[in-house]
């Protein structure tokens, strides 16, 4: 029997209290699907850690994943996670004993790398969409293997695909229990005016409201509470 909603993602299945928003997409999903809400999302981070720290939760607390389905945010691939020694927010997640920061390829102070990558012919859309794609496989791969039902939506998008492989590995993933695939949440709010603001992003508590409200009547409408 399903009794929890596990969530992972970044700042999209997170609260932001300081602009007034005290919910997220998780919490309203968990409400609308009557489970207890277990969270191990991060603002700023990236798929590299969605997919080690659900991995490591399931792996760790056996009899919880069993009882749990999984709603998983990928964020946008320009995200590097790398575990870290420093103990970084370990207190935020005292479950994982590996903590994570992220370098980003938009980052001033990770402009000379990037630089000296580019230089190397580096592909930046194609590695965004690559570290997106190989992650949700590979969760995919992992919850099907254990019979653990799950939905991914996309909390950010890549850029439009044009490599043939990596439309080919995208096509790998089960749209089935993949919502809105073709978008994100970020568009979505964006164009239905559900963002904070013009300077932040990030959905109102309509906006997580209205996702979550979608969100379950995608999971009803293909029966995907139980693993088939």
């Amino acid at each position: 029997m399903i009794t929890n909603l596990f969530i992972n993602g970044c700042s999209f299945l997170t609260t932001r209290p300081k602009a007034g928003v005290k919910t997220h997409t998780g919490i309203e999903l968990a409400k609308l699907m009557d489970l207890q809400l277990i969270s191990l999302a991060a603002g700023g981070r990236g798929n590299t850690r969605n997919y080690w720290t659900t991995r490591v939760w399931c792996e760790k607390f056996p009899e919880q994943a069993e009882k749990s389905f999984f709603l998983i945010g990928s964020t946008h691939g320009g995200r590097m996670d790398f575990p870290t020694n420093d103990d970084f927010k370990k207190e935020k997640f005292p479950t994982m004993e590996t903590t994570f920061r992220t370098w980003k390829v938009t980052d001033r102070d990770a402009f000379p790398f990037t630089e000296w990558l580019v230089r190397q012919s580096l592909n930046i859309p194609e590695m965004m969409q690559i570290e997106s794609i190989r992650h949700l496989l590979a969760l995919q791969d992992y919850f099907t293997s254990k019979k653990y039902p799950f939905v991914f939506y996309n909390t950010l998008s890549d850029s439009a695909i044009t490599n043939p492989d990596v439309q080919l590995m995208f096509d790998a993933i089960d749209k089935k229990r993949f919502f809105k695939y073709e978008t994100s949440h970020h568009q979505y709010a964006d164009s239905t005016g559900q963002v904070i603001s013009k300077d932040d992003y990030h959905p109102t508590a309509e906006g997580h409201r209205d996702w979550a409200n979608q969100l379950k009547e995608f999971i009803d409408a293909n029966n995907l509470r139980t693993y088939e």
